[in-house]
């Protein structure tokens, strides 16, 4: 990918994700399509108006990672006005975008502004959450009551994680949340998007375990982030217990970042 690409790639995403188009649920929808990539945590609902077999006006509700939410922004962007046939290929050519070969060049022309997205190539773990936004589109023009997900398409089950009820899944973000109000104060990045933090396990009772790593054994700081970490999280509303668990398996590295985080260190 050339520099011109990669820096557009990083606007783009950054752009649309702390400021997300048409984000807002669409009064008189006459579609609507919940999706879900359980690999990332991305949800997606998508509202769609039909008018004479065009899309006259779409608006998404949703959260997840700066890739998922960015790809719904720059979405319905693309699709507003045009005729169904026109976004059906458009899905097509967008498809085809993000997963051909890191190598081989976008056609700006057929895609638009879409064309940033071939920087997803480069992170195939990241394809399904840019396509995520796109699969929902489908499922709502088509009119499908059923939830779509990444990992199977049309899925006849709650878009839930199976070890998750709606209330821990709810409470679990809600702690994401918070702890991506966590910084080290070296590092203009949040430990979760850092990648400090290796799981979050929610009981229904409200306890929370945590398991986490620094970038080094020798941090300086390392008992005031634990400490932080404890303090931000009990105060999360729901949230009855805290256990923090350092741990230094795996070592971390910088894959484990978050792809928002690379970006802002200027990594991608």
């Amino acid at each position: 990918m050339t520099l011109d690409l990669r820096e557009l790639y990083r606007e783009a995403i950054l752009d649309h994700n702390r400021h997300p188009r048409n984000f807002r649920k669409l009064e008189g929808a006459d579609r609507t399509a919940e999706g879900y990539n359980p690999l990332c945590g991305d949800k997606i609902t998508a509202y769609l108006r039909i008018e004479n077999d065009r899309v006259s006006d779409i608006g998404f509700e949703g959260s997840g990672c700066a890739i998922s939410m960015a790809s719904a922004s720059m979405m319905t962007e693309s699709v507003k006005g045009k005729s169904l046939a026109d976004v059906q290929a458009l899905f097509e050519r967008f498809h085809q975008l993000v997963t051909q070969a890191p190598s081989a060049p976008p056609d700006a022309g057929t895609v638009g502004k879409l064309a940033a997205f071939a920087g997803v190539r480069e992170f195939p773990l990241r394809v399904k959450c840019a396509t995520l936004p796109w699969h929902t589109l489908r499922a709502a023009i088509e009119n499908r009551p059923e939830s779509v997900t990444t990992e199977s398409g049309p899925a006849s089950q709650p878009a839930l994680p199976p070890s998750a009820s709606p209330a821990t899944d709810d409470l679990r973000r809600h702690v994401i949340e918070a702890l991506r109000t966590v910084y080290d104060p070296e590092i203009p990045v949040n430990l979760y998007d850092l990648g400090l933090i290796y799981d979050i396990v929610v009981a229904p009772s409200g306890a929370v375990t945590i398991r986490m790593t620094f970038t080094a054994p020798a941090c300086p700081i390392a008992d005031v982030l634990l400490r932080q970490v404890d303090k931000t999280v009990r105060a999360v509303p729901g949230v009855t217990a805290v256990t923090v668990e350092l741990v230094w398996d795996p070592p971390w590295n910088r894959s484990i970042m978050s792809e928002p985080a690379r970006l802002q260190l200027g990594l991608i």
